[in-house]
């Protein structure tokens, strides 16, 4: 696969709801990569958003309001893929627990797989923390 500028269909349909996705921002204290996961994503229809949300004090929000520049990174859909963009965060939100929602203009999909490999299984993951407040969705 080239690179795109905007999610394909396969990618669009994976992101829809709970996925282990990494989230690599620019720390905003030292200028170096930081790495974090994050499970509840949301891609937009037409492929050219994502949105996902995190804790309202989490670091990666202040690391993206002094540098929009992300990278998410998805394993599924057979292969894994760099998905590059700017983010913008929201107010904060208040639902079953306090949040914000980031949401990334896409500027570029490229399959980053190494040559010869393909998923074959989806990563999966467990809660550990009760959920008794029902489905998420922002």
């Amino acid at each position: 696969m080239k690179k795109q500028t905007k999610l394909t269909k396969e990618l669009i349909q994976l992101l829809q709801g709970e996925k282990i996705v990494s989230l690599v921002t620019t720390n905003v204290e030292t200028g170096l990569p930081n790495l974090s996961m994050i499970s509840w994503v949301l891609a937009d229809p037409s492929g050219k958003k994502i949105h996902f949300a995190v804790g309202h004090k989490a670091s990666s929000i202040d690391n993206i309001e002094n540098d929009p520049n992300v990278i998410l990174g998805v394993i599924g859909a057979g292969s894994c893929f760099s998905i590059k963009g700017k983010g913008e965060v929201s107010d904060i939100i208040e639902k079953t627990m306090k949040m914000r929602v980031v949401t990334v203009e896409v500027e570029s999909v490229e399959d980053v797989m190494f040559y010869g490999g393909k998923v074959t299984i989806e990563p999966q993951y467990e809660k550990t923390y009760a959920n008794d407040k029902g489905h998420l969705s922002f």
